[in-house]
């Protein structure tokens, strides 16, 4: 079985600090975490290619755990190591997974025995009866599409939709060896693996913690670290924006990135002028699980004038924007669809599911609507399943929420007659910016309904929790 693995290969400078924990305050150089690896790939010897489930939190030992078995050439699938027993026990049971690692709180699973684990911050299970169905040979990655639910439906990537996105990232933010960042997202999350991915690539460093990005704690590690760059959701920019960047003492970070979301233009326009001012720049970026991670980037230089665009395609991919099976000309709106090197093998849904070869030829339709302009620059509109129709009118729910993020975090909805805004602010304080919506889309004000929340739910991956919002709500405040 051929070694895949993110830390193979010469280095050039093995002794350099690669991954600072920032939940022990120690560092690994580059040779200690190429070592710890591959004593922990050393114990995932199986007779053929095996399925390993990773409850990953952000520390040295569940990093460790994942690039073993990646290094091992195993098919991986990180998981949040805080999801619900019965759906973790779900998925188990559906999987029967090979091996499973994961904290020493990790419940015992009927028919699986501990074996000897590297190091004690990490439990390591084997399945009494391994290698029960056939895994293809190019599968190394599998991305729950639903990470707090455990959904069943895994996207399959392979080790050369790794590799080629993690180049291209490196590429579009023009990444180097002496870059260092905070990693912000959880490592089951599928930015977090991009950006441990590209740090080892390019021969950079990162510090991971467990804490809250809103603790003092996070802020400690990434000054301890001595963090130059770091990258979020538009969630995670709206975090930032209310702590105060200044005050973290973090001078630095000086180039930002974000992704997974369309970040509100009044903050873009905020960030790019705070890393000009500090002498570096602002990466917006565009992508989806089914493409690995990235699948398109603007250039810094265009902003803060095109900070509604998700920029050009990725090197090495092709964009284009499709209706009705033809080929939209410029600023005709349609699907984006997308071809590359990092496109998924598919999805699957069953253990029978990880044996199927390359079902997408290298193309996704991403079922993101949007255009491009005179210039190239390909821009979002909505989603496919997220446009309602009140009144005779057509309504782009995320447009909705857009247009509402500058007075307050919030969630729109289609109840069938009307749109529900969940909003993080009294109902009544909000009215007038819902009336002035209702006006600007030519709406009577009853098609719309206030409902207040203490927080909106959202995934791993910082992206609103659409499912969850019917539980978390107090009664509706109707206008």
């Amino acid at each position: 079985m051929p070694d895949r693995g993110f830390l193979q290969g010469a280095d050039p400078n093995p002794g350099a600090r690669t991954v600072f924990d920032g939940n022990t305050g120690q560092w690994l150089t580059r040779t200690e975490l190429t070592r710890r690896v591959t004593d922990f790939a050393a114990r995932l010897e199986f007779p053929r290619k095996a399925l390993g489930f990773v409850f990953a939190y952000n520390d040295a030992e569940s990093l460790i755990a994942y690039l073993a078995a990646l290094q091992a050439g195993h098919a991986v699938a990180p998981l949040n190591p805080q999801l619900d027993e019965a759906l973790s026990a779900r998925l188990i049971s559906l999987f029967r997974p090979d091996f499973i690692a994961g904290p020493p709180s990790l419940p015992r699973e009927p028919g699986y025995r501990a074996a000897e684990s590297p190091h004690a911050g990490q439990l390591l299970l084997r399945s009494a009866t391994p290698n029960g169905y056939a895994i293809h040979h190019d599968l190394s990655l599998l991305l729950s599409t639903s990470g707090s639910t455990g959904s069943p439906k895994m996207v399959r990537l392979s080790w050369r939709n790794l590799e080629s996105n993690a180049r291209q990232i490196i590429e579009a933010l023009r990444h180097s060896s002496q870059d260092r960042t905070m990693v912000t997202a959880p490592i089951f999350n599928g930015y977090g693996q991009s950006v441990v991915h590209t740090m080892l690539l390019v021969g950079g460093s990162f510090a991971l913690t467990r804490a809250r990005v809103v603790s003092r704690e996070f802020w400690d590690t990434a000054r301890a670290a001595e963090c130059n760059w770091i990258g979020g959701t538009p969630f995670f920019y709206q975090t930032l924006d209310r702590l105060d960047l200044d005050s973290l003492d973090v001078p630095r970070i000086a180039k930002f990135v974000q992704t997974a979301g369309r970040m509100p233009p009044h903050l873009a326009t905020k960030f790019h002028a705070i890393a000009l001012a500090r002498g570096g720049e602002l990466h917006l970026m565009y992508g989806q699980a089914e493409a690995t991670a990235r699948i398109s980037g603007l250039p810094p230089e265009l902003l803060p004038e095109a900070c509604r665009s998700i920029g050009f395609v990725l090197g090495g991919g092709q964009l284009w924007i499709e209706r009705e099976g033809r080929e939209c000309a410029e600023m005709e709106e349609g699907e984006l669809i997308y071809r590359g090197p990092n496109v998924m093998m598919g999805y699957a849904t069953c253990p029978e599911d990880l044996a199927r070869d390359d079902e997408q030829g290298g193309v996704v339709a991403t079922g993101d609507l949007g255009y491009r302009d005179r210039r190239g620059l390909f821009y979002i509109t909505g989603r496919r399943s997220r446009f309602v129709k009140l009144s005779g009118w057509r309504v782009s729910l995320d447009e909705v929420e857009q247009l509402l993020v500058h007075a307050a975090p919030v969630a729109a909805v289609n109840d069938g007659e009307r749109l529900v805004i969940y909003a993080e602010r009294p109902a009544a304080a909000f009215a007038n910016d819902v009336g002035q919506l209702a006006q600007r889309l030519n709406l009577h004000p009853s098609m719309f309904e206030i409902r207040e929340i203490d927080a909106i739910p959202r995934l791993a991956n910082g992206k609103v929790d659409y499912s969850a919002l019917s539980g978390a709500v107090r009664p509706a405040q109707t206008r």
